[in-house]
């Protein structure tokens, strides 16, 4: 069950593979910065995981492990509410700068201890993704509008793996059964990702068709 939980990283390569056509069908830079939070999420991820489910220290210590616990939970937090951004449509340079305020906060609740770390950080990602939501309802009721299919599965995904959020969280104490829990949220949060990049790729497609691709310049 150990090895498993390190498995179900590899349902990243969903949403990966998303950024990685939208950026080279759309040369969309936000699909590349998806990309790059993605890859060390999924490396600081692994890395705390391999320590703390398999008791290895091959690649870290035990002296590290505070440090990689925090990286985890920090890139894990600010990625879900940049995907948040990203599925939303919102634009450049706004997504950079709300992305950036958001992530510093995030920081400084994983860094004051003396919080509810859990309760108060979960309700405080829950809370701007609303506001964001809100902000982009326009970008949503088309997703309904045009893609339910698609529509559909990015919901009830996000529904499946808040609870199995939830359930891990309770069982933290429980190492197989917040393995479990734990392993099924990897599963279902990266679908989400993956289903939601699909979404904001086939409504750019939509409303912004690249007729000549060619033209498209690729150097930096």
């Amino acid at each position: 069950m150990a090895y498993w939980l390190l498995t179900t990283h590899a349902f990243a390569a969903f949403p990966i593979g998303c950024f990685l056509w939208s950026w080279k069908r759309r040369k969309d830079h936000v699909s590349l910065l998806m990309l790059v939070k993605f890859i060390y999420a999924v490396f600081y991820s692994s890395l705390y995981h391999q320590h703390h489910s398999l008791k290895s220290d091959r690649l870290t210590d035990h002296d590290d492990y505070e440090k990689w616990a925090l990286l985890d939970g920090y890139a894990c937090s600010t990625l879900i509410f940049s995907t948040v951004l990203y599925v939303c449509r919102v634009r450049e340079p706004y997504v950079y700068l709300v992305s950036f305020t958001i992530e510093n906060a995030v920081l400084g609740f994983f860094l004051w201890y003396e919080l509810i770390q859990n309760t108060l950080l979960t309700w405080y990602i829950l809370l701007c993704s609303i506001m964001v939501s809100v902000v982009k309802w326009k970008t949503l009721y088309r997703y309904l509008l045009y893609y339910k299919c698609l529509s559909f599965l990015s919901v009830a995904c996000g529904l499946v793996a808040l609870a199995m959020y939830l359930i891990a969280s309770e069982h933290w104490h429980s190492e197989d059964n917040y393995t479990k829990y734990h392993s099924l949220w990897h599963c279902f949060i990266f679908s989400t990702a993956g289903f939601g990049a699909l979404l904001r790729y086939s409504l750019d497609e939509r409303l912004y068709p690249i007729v000549n691709r060619r033209d498209q310049l690729d150097s930096i």
